[in-house]
C-alpha cells in the first residue's frame, strides 16, 4: 500500500502540530530543564518548514518518482516515531498534574508536591529522545531538498462511493455484457454431473474486478420455469482463509437461515450439513476462493453434500487456475472473459452520468469513452469505479483524470483506478481508510468497533457526546497508552 504514502504523512504531521500546540504539554515543558522546551520549538518549526514547502505537491509525482517514494516512507516512518514519543510526553504531563491535584487536595498535600516535580533523570531522558528525533528530522529535510524540484499538483475533494460486493442480494440494476457468459453457465448447470457423483462443482476463473461474484449472483438468482429449481441454496464467502470449520458453520447457518454462537466441532456441523441436504437438490456458492492447499481438504468440506439429490450444484469463483485444478473440475471451469468495449460503455454511463452529475453530458465526446474503454482494460470493476469517482467531477477536469500518471502504476495487483479513488478521498479520510488495512480481507467488524479503534489511536477526536455514548452502550473500561501501542480494552 505504499501509494498511500503521502496523504498519511500529511495527517500525522496535523497530528503532531495538535500535540505540540497544547497548551499542557508547553507549560509542562517549560518546567524542564535542559533545554526541552527550546527542542519542541525546534521542532515546530521544522515541521512548519516541511510541511508547507515540501509535503504540498508531493501527492501525485511520488507515483513516477521512485527516490521521493522512498523520501516519503522513510518521513512517515519517522512521524510515527515522533507521534509516539510526543504521546509519551504528553501523557506523563496529565499524569504529574493529576497526581499534583490529588495530593495538593489531601491534608499532607504540600509535603509531596516536590516529589512530583520532574527529575533531572526525566530531564535529560526526554530531551535527548527529542533531540533525537530532530536530528532525523533535519537529515530528511536535507536529503529532499538536494531532490529535483516538483511540478505543482492540486487535487479535488470528492468522495467515490464504490459499494463492496460480498453476498448473493445483487446490487446491480442491470448486468452489462454477460449474457452469453450466464447462458453457458445456466447450461453448465443444468447438464449431468460427472459419473458417479451426485452433484458436480464448476469453478468461475479470472482475475480480480473481472466480475465472477456479479455472474455468479446473476446465476445463482437466476429464475427458470423448468429445470432450475433447488430445494436448499446457500452463499457463503471464502476469500483468504480456507478453514474447513469456518466455511461448514458458515453454510449451514445460511442453508438453516439462522445464526449460532455455540461452540461447534467439526463433526457436529457436518452432521447438521448431511441432514440440511440429504435427498434434496441444492444449489452451493463458495465465493472468492483463493487458495485450496490439499484435495484432502476440499473432499473433507464437500463429504456431506454427497447425500444431496442428483443435480444439485456447487459454483466456486477463483482468481486462481490452480484451485479449479486442486478441486478436480478441469473439465467443468469457465474462464470468465473480459466485457467487450460495449459493454464497458453501457456501464461507465449508468455509474457516471446517472440523475445528478455534476458533469454535462453534452459535452462528453468518443474520446472521452475511448480513454475510459482504454484505462480500464474491460474490467467492471475498474469501470465502476472510475464512473463513480468522475460522477462527482465537472466535464472539464474529466480529461485530466483520464490523463492521470497513475494510470502508468499499476503494483501489487492494485488496479490504477483503485489508486486513484483513494488519492480524491477528502484528506482527514484517508488515513482513517488506511488504517483499516490491518485487518485481514473479509473481516467482519461492526462499526462502533472502528470507531473506537481510530479514536484510541487518535486519528479522530470525539466529541463529549460520542463519549457517553460509548461509556453507556458498549462498556469500554479504560483506553491506554503503552510505549508506542495504543489498545482499546473492553
Amino acid at each position: 500500500m505504499e501509494f498511500l504514502v503521502e496523504p498519511l504523512v500529511s495527517q500525522l504531521f496535523k497530528r503532531l502540530f495538535d500535540i505540540l500546540g497544547s497548551d499542557e504539554l508547553r507549560g509542562f515543558a517549560r518546567q524542564l530543564v535542559g533545554g526541552v522546551d527550546s527542542e519542541l520549538d525546534e521542532l515546530n518549526t521544522k515541521l512548519e518548514m516541511i510541511n508547507k514547502a515540501l509535503l504540498d505537491r508531493a501527492e501525485d509525482i511520488q507515483l513516477m518518482d521512485p527516490a521521493l517514494k522512498k523520501w516519503l516512507v522513510n518521513l512517515q516512518h519517522w512521524a510515527y516515531d515522533a507521534e509516539d514519543l510526543l504521546d509519551e510526553f504528553a501523557y506523563e504531563a496529565l499524569r504529574r498534574r493529576l497526581k499534583v491535584e490529588q495530593q495538593a487536595s489531601s491534608s499532607n498535600g504540600s509535603r509531596f508536591l516536590c516529589a512530583n516535580f520532574p527529575g533531572p533523570l526525566f530531564n535529560v531522558k526526554i530531551g535527548s529522545k527529542i533531540k533525537k528525533i530532530n536530528n532525523r528530522l533535519e537529515q530528511l529535510h536535507q536529503q529532499r531538498l538536494l531532490m529535483k524540484d516538483l511540478p505543482v499538483v492540486t487535487s479535488s475533494n470528492i468522495t467515490p462511493q464504490r459499494p463492496k460486493e460480498t453476498s448473493s442480494v445483487a446490487p446491480e440494476k442491470f448486468v452489462y455484457g454477460r449474457a452469453e457468459d450466464k447462458a453457458k453457465l445456466v447450461a453448465m448447470v443444468k447438464s449431468d454431473p460427472p459419473c458417479g457423483n451426485n452433484f458436480r462443482v464448476i469453478a468461475i476463473v479470472g482475475m480480480g474486478g473481472i466480475g465472477k461474484t456479479t455472474i455468479a449472483r446473476d446465476v445463482y438468482n437466476h429464475k427458470e420455469p423448468e429445470g432450475f429449481q433447488f430445494e436448499e441454496k446457500a452463499w457463503v464467502c471464502v476469500s483468504t482463509n480456507f478453514d474447513i470449520l469456518t466455511i461448514s458453520e458458515s453454510l449451514l447457518q445460511s442453508l438453516k437461515d439462522s445464526t449460532s454462537s455455540t461452540p461447534s466441532d467439526l463433526n457436529r456441523v457436518q452432521v447438521e450439513l448431511q441432514k440440511a441436504v440429504s435427498g434434496k437438490k441444492f444449489l452451493i456458492v463458495l465465493d472468492d476462493v483463493w487458495e485450496v492447499k490439499k484435495y484432502s481438504d476440499w473432499e473433507e468440506l464437500t463429504s456431506p453434500f454427497k447425500v444431496g439429490a442428483p443435480g444439485s450444484t456447487m459454483i466456486v469463483t477463483t482468481r486462481n487456475e490452480s484451485v479449479a485444478k486442486t478441486i478436480r473440475c478441469s473439465d467443468s471451469t469457465y474462464h470468465l472473459p473480459l466485457l467487450s468495449n460495449e459493454a464497458c460503455k453501457s456501464l461507465f454511463q449508468e455509474h457516471a452520468l446517472a440523475p445528478g452529475t455534476a458533469a454535462d453530458t453534452d459535452q462528453i465526446t468518443e474520446t472521452i469513452y475511448e480513454k475510459v474503454v482504454e484505462r480500464c482494460s474491460g474490467l467492471p470493476l475498474a469501470v465502476k469505479t472510475l464512473g463513480g469517482l468522475l460522477f462527482f467531477e465537472s466535464t472539464d477536469t474529466w480529461e485530466k483524470l483520464l490523463d492521470s500518471k497513475i494510470w502508468n502504476s499499476y503494483e501489487n495487483d492494485v488496479l490504477p483506478v483503485l489508486k486513484l479513488s483513494y488519492l480524491y478521498l477528502p484528506a482527514h479520510l484517508k488515513r482513517c481508510f488506511a488504517y483499516c488495512a490491518i485487518f485481514p480481507e473479509d473481516y467482519e467488524f461492526k462499526e462502533e468497533e472502528l470507531v473506537l479503534l481510530w479514536m484510541a489511536e487518535g486519528i479522530v477526536q470525539p466529541t463529549d457526546k460520542q463519549l457517553d455514548k460509548t461509556d453507556d452502550h458498549h462498556h469500554i473500561k479504560e483506553t491506554t497508552t503503552v510505549g508506542s501501542r495504543k489498545q482499546v480494552k473492553r
